[in-house]
Order: structure tokens, then sequence, then C-alpha cells
């Protein structure tokens, strides 16, 4: 019992420093599952109190809203940290296709990608990065938090080699800014989709709902290294 707890101890322990390198050094994150996710994206955006946060929000298939819908339950007023909205093809897919400040919502500035291609998604993403002050001295680790929402059009719809080349231009960005960036993609964890994607990311996120509690289950790519089932 003892060698079991001791293995057990070294497994925690080298788990947590994982990531706190990720966190220290840049990440990206792949957040799968059918169910909670949006649970699992409130804790990766991370809370002000803990220091300035400037979050960018990439959404391509969520409904409606679901932007504004987390910053408002992420921090109410947002105490002046600063937030940007990139919405991928909104005039088609039924979110506003206007820029600027959302009136009626948070303080934040929407921006919209009419086109197919995914190499000017990733030039307005960067360049929306780009917008930020976050002073002379640049981000600070985790300051940058990103969260795409969701990655599905663009493995249902672009060629496997696209897609590859635009989310590694995407995660080299994120980590140059040692930012901490999570992808939406829920589907299951043994899903074909995942499998095709799951090597371009540090770490893949299962979540679920699990005795009316939220559970996570980490997959770390370096070192391969899966946890149990742990309390979100």
């Amino acid at each position: 019992m003892c060698g079991e707890e001791r293995r057990g101890s070294q497994a925690t322990v080298r788990f947590r420093r994982r990531l706190a390198n990720l966190k220290r050094n840049g990440s990206n994150i792949l957040l799968v599952g059918s169910e909670a996710l949006d649970a699992a994206c409130e804790r990766l955006l991370g809370e002000s109190s803990a220091g300035p946060r400037y979050r960018l929000f990439v959404t391509t298939d969520a409904r409606p809203g679901a932007a504004d819908a987390k910053l408002a339950s992420v921090e109410s007023g947002l105490h002046g940290d600063e937030a940007l909205v990139v919405d991928w093809q909104a005039d088609v897919r039924g979110s506003r296709a206007a820029d600027g400040l959302d009136d009626d919502g948070p303080p934040f500035r929407r921006v919209s990608v009419e086109s197919d291609d995914l190499r000017e998604l990733g030039e307005t993403v960067e360049e929306s990065i780009a917008e930020f002050d976050p002073g002379p001295n640049g981000f600070s680790p985790a300051e940058l938090r990103l969260c795409f929402d969701s990655i599905t059009p663009l493995v249902a719809d672009h060629d496997e080699r696209d897609v590859r080349r635009f989310l590694l231009g995407l995660t080299e960005t994120v980590e140059r800014f040692d930012g901490m960036a999570h992808y939406h993609l829920p589907v299951e964890y043994d899903s074909e989709t995942v499998r095709s994607v799951e090597p371009l990311f540090d770490a893949v996120v299962e979540v679920q709902y699990g005795d009316g509690d939220v559970e996570q289950r980490w997959h770390l790519t370096d070192p391969g290294f899966t946890t149990d089932w742990l309390p979100l």
C-alpha cells in the first residue's frame, strides 16, 4: 500500500509541475466532451482577482451571445480587464456582423471575419492580440487568455492539412505571448476527430458531470500522462 501511495504522490507532483510549466510558458488545451464544457471554459479564462487579464474569444458555431455570457460569468464589470471577440463568418452563423462596441452588452470590441479562408482568420486573431496593450514589457505569463469556441467547423468543413497548418500557427502565436488558450470540441475523447488533432495540443481535457459535480480528466501530451477523474 505504501508503494502505491508513493507512486500516486509522485504522479500528482509531476502533474502539478507540468501544469505550472504550461501556465508559465504558454499552453494550448483542447476541451472535449458532450457536456459541461462551459464550466471548464470559465475556469480556464481565469479570475481577474489574480491579476489583469486580456481575454480573446473566437466564436464559430457558438450560440449567439455566448462570449458575452462567458465574460459576464467570469467577472462582473471586468474591473479594467480588456476583452475582444472575433466572430468568424458572423453573418452566416447568426452572430453580429458589425465591428465595434456592443452597445447592449459588456464594453468589449467585436471583429467579424466574413471569409472561409483560415489564413484570414488566423491573421485576424493575431492582429486582435496585438491590439491589446499590456505595457512596455508585454504580457506576463497567463495574462492572455484565448477561448476558441469551437473548432468543429474547422475539422468538418476544411482539409485536414489546412486545419493542422492553421492550428499550428495559432498555437505557436499563443505560446509566443506566454498565453493560455483553450479550444472547444464537443465530442468524446475516444473519437476519431480528437485523435486527429490531439498531437497539436499540450493537453486534452475531458469534462463530464459526475455525481452532480463537474469532473475533469487530463491527458498530457508531453510527457504522456493521464490523470484520474478530478473535481473541476
